[in-house]
């Protein structure tokens, strides 16, 4: 006798409110990952949401030069202009709706800035950025960089709005970004009064974060700089309350316990004690 099994839905566990800080040379973030709470949701360890802000002429601001190790940092931007720069050479320019990734691995300085034409005329600055832990034992491996455009990151089937895979794989589409950990990522501009239904069995761990707008997951209504953990499950059903954008982030558990001091991340302290002393002897390299 054969036995039909049902998707098993995926609810919300917690809630959890992004708390307010400030980055870089002086701008204002929503930091969701990590919380009093939680250390990471699958392999990610940090969530800052920066926006939707409108910056007026000469008030655009970044992050100058500063050194990362033991991550992989991954920044989707929706509005505005920026200009990355590594200590590996890389010079690109990031427009709305593309990714950077980034393996800071042993050790690497960039610089995150507004473009000029932002800083000079003023305008709209919205966007992520996501940090991937690195494994353990893996940590120290070569640094690297990559651009995503626009065009490369694929559309998930829907009517009422934009639902694009950035990392992970829903059904036979896969996001263009693939590393350690198995990360999940979807980005979703949808419209009010809309159903958002998603394939979520890959992600062992899933959490759903809204940037603007308002969403219920059966009757738990998420809100702005909120974000909800969910339970395990095979799919998610989102209705759309208002016109929103969501970040969709999940993927397998750390496999170790990890240790921060601002941008550096590893597993032991002698690992940390050693990337601070990589970056002041100048190992990191320059800009």
């Amino acid at each position: 006798m054969n036995t039909l099994t049902l998707p098993r839905e995926r609810n919300v566990a917690t809630r959890h409110a992004a708390f307010h800080t400030v980055e870089g040379d002086g701008f204002e973030v929503r930091r969701a990952i990590p919380s009093s709470a939680f250390e990471a949701i699958g392999p990610f360890i940090f969530l800052d949401h920066f926006g939707p802000i409108e910056v007026r002429p000469g008030e655009a601001k970044g992050a100058s030069a500063h050194p990362h190790a033991g991550i992989e940092t991954l920044t989707l931007l929706l509005e505005g202009l920026s200009v990355h720069k590594d200590s590996l050479g890389n010079v690109s320019a990031m427009g709305p709706g593309e990714v950077q990734w980034m393996r800071a691995g042993r050790g690497v300085i960039h610089d995150e800035s507004p473009d000029e034409i932002l800083v000079r005329t003023g305008g709209r600055v919205h966007g992520v950025q996501l940090w991937i832990n690195m494994p353990k034992g893996g940590k120290h491996a070569d640094p690297a960089y990559r651009h995503v455009k626009a065009d490369e990151i694929p559309l998930l089937p829907h009517d009422d709005g934009t639902v694009r895979l950035i990392a992970g794989q829903v059904g036979n589409v896969a996001g263009p970004v693939w590393t350690s950990g198995s990360p999940f990522v979807v980005h979703a501009s949808l419209m009010s009064g809309g159903t958002l239904r998603i394939d979520a069995s890959r992600a062992r761990e899933l959490a759903l974060y809204v940037m603007t707008g308002k969403i219920a997951i059966a009757d738990e209504t998420v809100e702005p700089g909120q974000l909800a953990r969910l339970t395990s499950g095979d799919t998610l059903q989102v209705a759309v309350r208002e016109n929103s954008e969501l970040l969709l982030v999940g993927g397998d558990s750390l496999d170790a316990p990890i240790v921060r001091h601002g941008p550096f991340v590893m597993n032991t302290i002698a690992e940390l004690e050693r990337a601070v002393r990589d970056y002041h002897a100048g190992r990191m390299g320059q800009i």
